[in-house]
């Protein structure tokens, strides 16, 4: 989401251009700064380096990513706007200014061929200034992926960098600096590359290293979506409360990366008194959604039938993943009747399959014809199985499949966020190009068989700080064991007391592609009422809206909004309306106590 041309936005923010090939940079993928803020639902509009000068009147708020300078005449221009009373937030690089931010960036600490350009490399940002709005929400040291090294002069620094080991250095993650009445932060970390190189991991050509406490031997000969990840096994796990020597991934380090920056951008709109207007991430002000599916390897019908029991004691529908050749056609139409989604569960692990994209397409065709001609729109892998890099979300996208469920643990000491995420994202391929598969991560199988229930509550607790979606897997061939139909319901009920609704991945996908389609046009401000256009070009039912500030009033349409509540999210007081949209519709906004 961003504002059209025909209208400003308060918040600009220009991806730099990258380094020439073979040279060191310290940002990859800079342009992912707009999945991260497209999915937050921010309005903001994109700069290029060319448009920044021109369009500093216009703004209270500049966000930059990367580490190639800038103009010199643009810096001049920014260094006037920033003492004059901007904003501004550098991420990955000081764009050329680093005196601004009040450091210094160390080179290399060798010159030679190809090494003059310092960098962070791997490491860690530890919070020093937990306080602070744009940092308080993070639990742990957070894993990173390069960045520029800094060291501070004149600004504070609310975060140093540890490195790869967690040993302390004299470099700085965070640095604010006050400049007359403006203000200059910058996070020094990759947070673009980061946040991709963990949410997709890398290219799995062989198998991974196994965790050093046994809990989760990956190394098995059966290359699998976790094969890939970067995570630490030390570092980024942490201890299951109530079960003594299992750890797992507890927190969801990319995402809480993606908040720092919507944290960060936040913070400075509060300091400059700007409102900001935000599509949220659900309906009706939902915090959280929870999503249950279901692989039905084995395909035994009187499982399926028991399963389709509990979802109807449990009163929600879920996806069930469909391994060929699928359950008998009376079930299929049973599961479909009742308001469940069927999807594909593709089979490169029996006797007989591959991996490969033409067995791919058999499948994705049988499956077709099973369900009585309806393609599936979402698909999960039978054993996470994967290979190669992104090559398989192009396999879905030919076949309309919209949402993937592959990454996650298959093995019980990689539950949780083992890729670091719990919310639907748009992945790229090598080459920075956005795939048009959403990706859901799933975050553990099968509890108190896969793993114990103790699991569930510090997976819920996670999901709702980051605003996400509760991705649990119950596979209906232990639906019959002793406990496991009342574990299903006790992890139900455990998401509904947090404000989860319980949704299909179907639901999902229409949802977040719906949201895509969602433009803030025409952002004004006059006589202290904003005005703003919000366009939809898919009809968007119960969508909450986000102001940044508390107690405002709010017309639609040039009718007093209803439905209006007060909310946190991302640590910031905030003003909720919901409403339905549909093509355009015209908000007013102020402040009560203005005259």
């Amino acid at each position: 989401m961003s504002n059209d041309a025909d209208g400003a936005s308060p918040v600009g923010v220009c991806v730099l251009p990258p380094r020439p090939r073979n040279a060191a940079r310290t940002v990859s993928y800079g342009h992912y700064i707009h999945e991260i803020l497209a999915h937050a639902g921010i309005c903001y509009a994109p700069l290029s380096v060319d448009a920044v000068e021109g369009a500093l009147p216009t703004l209270r708020l500049l966000v930059t990513v990367g580490d190639t300078p800038l103009p010199q005449g643009t810096l001049r221009s920014i260094f006037s706007w920033v003492t004059a009373g901007g904003a501004w937030l550098a991420v990955g690089g000081t764009a050329g200014a680093p005196e601004m931010f009040g450091v210094e960036e160390e080179p290399a600490s060798y010159s030679g061929w190809g090494s003059t350009t310092g960098t962070l490399g791997e490491g860690y940002l530890q919070v020093t200034s937990s306080e602070h709005p744009a940092l308080q929400h993070i639990p742990i040291a957070l894993h990173f992926f390069n960045g520029v090294p800094v060291r501070v002069k004149e600004g504070a620094a609310l975060a140093q960098i540890m490195d790869a080991h967690q040993r302390e250095t004299a470099r700085a993650g965070v640095v604010q600096r006050q400049l007359s009445r403006g203000m200059c932060l910058l996070i020094a970390p990759d947070i673009t590359g980061t946040v991709v190189r963990i949410q997709q991991g890398v290219c799995i050509t062989r198998d991974g290293v196994s965790a050093p406490d046994g809990t989760a031997p990956i190394g098995d000969d059966m290359l699998k979506s976790s094969d890939g990840g970067v995570l630490d096994w030390w570092f980024d796990r942490q201890p299951v409360p109530g079960v003594p020597g299992l750890s797992a991934f507890l927190h969801p380090v990319a995402d809480l990366w993606r908040d720092v920056v919507i944290r960060s951008l936040l913070y400075l709109a509060q300091r400059q008194n700007v409102v900001l207007p935000v599509l949220w991430l659900y309906p009706r002000n939902l915090p959280a959604l929870a999503h249950l599916s279901h692989d039905t390897d084995g395909n035994d019908p009187a499982q399926g039938a028991m399963m389709l029991e509990v979802l109807q004691q449990a009163g929600i529908h879920s996806t069930w993943c469909v391994i060929p050749p699928g359950y008998p056609t009376s079930l299929i139409e049973r599961i479909r009747q009742e308001g469940h989604e069927l999807a594909m569960h593709f089979d490169a692990v029996e006797e007989g399959t591959i991996w490969d994209e033409g067995a791919f397409h058999e499948q994705w065709r049988s499956l077709t014809r099973l369900f009585g001609g309806e393609a599936p729109v979402s698909n999960k892998n039978h054993y996470l199985r994967w290979e190669g890099d992104t090559e398989f979300f192009e396999w879905c996208a030919r076949r309309g499949i919209g949402l993937d469920q592959s990454k996650g643990p298959s093995k019980v000491g990689e539950a949780g966020f083992n890729f670091g995420t719990c919310h639907p994202y748009f992945p790229i391929d090598p080459r920075g190009n956005r795939m048009d598969v959403l990706e859901l991560p799933t975050l553990t199988q099968d509890l108190n068989v896969f793993a114990p229930d103790a699991l569930l509550d510090p997976l819920v607790n996670a999901v709702a700080r980051c605003h996400g979606v509760l991705h649990l897997l119950f596979h209906p061939a232990h639906v019959d064991k002793p406990g496991i139909a009342d574990t299903i319901l006790k992890a139900v009920q455990c998401a509904q007391q947090a404000g989860m609704e319980w949704w299909t991945a179907r639901r999902i996908n229409e949802w977040e592609r719906a949201r895509r389609t969602v433009r803030w046009k025409g952002y004004s401000v006059e006589n202290g009422t904003l005005s703003v256009k919000v366009c939809a070009e898919t009809p968007l039912p119960e969508a909450t809206l986000l102001f940044t500030a508390p107690d405002l009033e709010i017309e639609a349409d040039g009718e007093p909004a209803v439905h209006l509540q007060s909310a946190e999210r991302w640590g910031f007081a905030m003003t909720t309306v919901t409403l339905n949209l549909h093509a355009q519709r015209t908000l007013r906004v102020r402040r009560r106590d203005e005259p």
